[in-house]
Parts: structure tokens; sequence; C-alpha cells
């Protein structure tokens, strides 16, 4: 399987420590798309979309091999406390699960977000993909 799986508590303890965003915490390197999936248990729409995430990401990196990197940031639920939802969604800055965000490194060396959406089809996650790895290339090729 091609994405890699993280506890969102233990990836806000992170941040925290290291007082950066998320985007750069998942943006190492030029010329590079990454994408994360952003879930919450009992979320029907995350679990609905688990299986078609992962099966586009396995595709997804067959065609794209090292220049695209696939993450699933997953948050906690209980009804007694929102606080973790609440906190994954500031963190975010998004307003609902499932979202997905495709981040890359621009040619001054910044974490930038490409696209983002809730809920969207696969098939327009891989077109942006696409893109993002397209335009990763070209970061790299004129970084500074």
């Amino acid at each position: 399987m091609s994405v890699k799986f993280l506890e969102f508590s233990k990836l806000k303890k992170t941040l925290n420590e290291k007082n950066i965003d998320f985007l750069d915490f998942f943006v190492k390197k030029f010329g590079i798309a990454y994408v994360v999936a952003v879930t919450r248990e009992k979320c029907s729409g995350c679990e609905r979309q688990k299986g078609l995430f992962e099966k586009m990401s396995d595709k997804m990196k067959n065609k794209h091999g090292a220049q695209v990197e696939f993450f699933r940031v997953h948050a906690y639920y209980s009804p007694a406390s929102k606080e973790e939802t609440l906190l994954c969604l500031d963190t975010f800055r998004t307003v609902a699960f499932p979202t997905y965000v495709v981040c890359l490194r621009d040619h001054r060396g910044n974490s930038r977000e490409t696209y983002r959406a809730i809920e969207p089809s696969m098939s327009e996650i891989e077109r942006n993909i696409k893109s993002s790895v397209e335009l990763a290339k070209w970061f790299e090729q004129k970084k500074e």
C-alpha cells in the first residue's frame, strides 16, 4: 500500500513541538507532489472513499513513482468529546471530512497548496495530481 497512515493526535504534537504548519511537515523535497487525505473515525464519506483512495494512490504511484507521496491523517471521534475533531479541522483549515490536499515546494522553497477539496471524486484528485507533478518538476528546475 502506498498511503502512509498518521494519527492526527501524534501529528499535532509534532507540529506543536516543531512550531510548524502542516504543509511544512509534509512537503520535504522539490519535485514531489504530496497528497494528504484528512479523515475521521465514524465518518461515512471517509469510509466510502478509503478503499477508492488507496486504489487510486497505488495507480498514481505506479504512474508517477517517487514524484508523488500519499498520506492519510486520521482523527478519532467521540460523541462525548469533539475536541480532536475540531482541532483537526482547524489545523487543516477545513470544515468537513474527508478533505484532500495536494501540496508541493515552489521554486523559492516554500510549501504551497495546489489543490483542496471535500469528498471529491478520485478522478478529480488524479487530474490534480498530474498537474501538481508537472508543476513540481517545473519548480524543481527553476529553484533558486
